[in-house]
């Protein structure tokens, strides 16, 4: 059986390391345009910062492909998929192939920005490329203005922090890390910020750029502030890759459209995960990027089973979220702004708001207060009754704990006994 894998982040190492476990004389190739063999992209903001050197940002050693006969093919980006034909082109040339798999992830989105084209020192902050290029760019006199708020963002001028003289944020929403957090949660990262010396600037957004020949000096906001600025980070978000899906005749739908099950895309014997993909939250049903490392982990490994034939149903996906900055704890899971959700808030170690909805619970926002993370994700991935449990659950809920007619039916897998 011959593999062939586009894309060697999350879910095309999964799906590699799956196919392997699950078959010993199969050809497995992995293709990637970066010039870096497999790494953990979460890590290169600890990498900006020098908490990691470059030696530790690698999923695995170059043995463990070669001893696992896992080839990776660097600086060899696909350019073409013949799903008749079945092959790929690639800059080596055409590669053959009996099962596909698309992992083509995200790429940055970049907003025109009024002068900021083609200067050297405007960056995104996505890939390890771009993070030793800023890396080397930024100094001790540098002034770096980040556009965007969200995690990306965040972790940029987080990273910048430790470099720079000046770090300012710039966010078009009226709080930090909307897309994740409630108005409190929000004020309470924000605050953190502050006292690292990030300023922050809420409701507001980059306008123009004001260029010195080919560098940026300064930007205007919309507001009319000018902020000095010889580095501009721009990270307002992520778009899935999908043209090569879409140039193949695959049918893509904002992201690429997959079985849910399977990770099948609409042609046969071709598969996708990770970023790159539609998931379908099992709390909402809705079909949504969900740009998540263990959810590419998990639907890489998943559409392995499936190509290798020991087929597993995907077991679904939904957002969770774990970050900090400068030492400060975020968790968040779930739906964290449904309507119609009852809330349960304590403010006893950190912050802690629940949303609970139809008996269930089904989202979370937790600051300085990740004890019972694991526990409340588990309620919310099982759909957990939460009158089956006992004690306060904000502070103590128990599994070990159920009604005795609960317990004997989960013991018995729903056997009368």
């Amino acid at each position: 059986m011959k593999y062939v894998i586009i894309g060697a982040s999350a879910a095309g190492i999964s799906c590699a390391k799956t196919l392997r476990e699950n078959g010993k004389d199969s050809s497995i190739d992995v293709f990637t345009d970066e010039a870096y063999m497999p790494y953990s992209r979460p890590i290169i903001s600890y990498y900006l910062k020098s908490y990691v050197e470059k030696d530790n940002i690698y999923l695995n050693s170059p043995d463990f492909y070669k001893e696992n006969k896992i080839n990776i093919h660097t600086q060899c980006p696909v350019t073409a998929i013949n799903a008749e034909k079945k092959t790929v082109t690639t800059a080596q040339g055409e590669f053959s192939y009996d099962k596909l798999l698309i992992a083509t992830g995200s790429k940055p989105f970049v907003p025109p920005v009024e002068n900021s084209e083609n200067a050297v020192n405007v960056f995104t902050f996505l890939d390890m490329a771009m993070s030793e290029k800023i890396k080397s760019y930024a100094g001790a006199d540098t002034d770096a203005v980040v556009i965007g708020a969200g995690l990306i963002g965040l972790k940029a001028a987080e990273g910048l922090r430790k470099i720079c003289k000046s770090v300012t944020v710039v966010e078009l929403a009226d709080k930090v890390l909307p897309s994740i957090l409630d108005d409190k949660g929000a004020l309470m990262v924000k605050e953190t910020l502050n006292k690292n010396g990030i300023c922050v600037r809420l409701g507001d957004t980059v306008a123009r750029c004001n260029r010195e020949g080919n560098k940026v000096t300064s930007v205007t906001l919309k507001s009319g502030e000018e902020i000095p600025c010889s580095l501009l980070v721009i990270a307002v978000g992520v778009r899935p890759q999908t043209a090569l899906a879409e140039e193949a005749g695959i049918k893509v739908n904002r992201g690429i459209c997959v079985d849910k099950d399977t990770m099948e895309t609409s042609l046969k014997d071709i598969f996708a995960a990770g970023d790159c993909v539609n998931s379908t939250d099992i709390l909402d049903s809705c079909e949504k990027i969900i740009a998540l490392w263990p959810n590419a982990v998990r639907e890489g490994k998943t559409a392995a089973l499936y190509m290798s034939g020991h087929g597993e149903k995907d077991s679904g996906s939904f957002a969770v979220n774990a970050i900090d900055f400068f030492g400060q704890q975020i968790c968040t899971c779930g739906l964290i702004k449904a309507e119609s959700a009852q809330e349960l808030v304590s403010l006893k170690n950190g912050y802690k708001r629940l949303l609970v909805r139809d008996g269930r619970l089904i989202g979370f926002v937790l600051i300085d207060d990740a004890e019972r993370a694991g526990m409340y994700t588990y309620l919310i991935k099982t759909k957990t009754p939460l009158d089956t449990l006992t004690g306060d659950l904000l502070d103590t809920p128990s599994f070990m704990m159920f009604s005795k007619e609960v317990r004997t039916e989960r013991l018995t897998g729903g056997v009368k006994v």
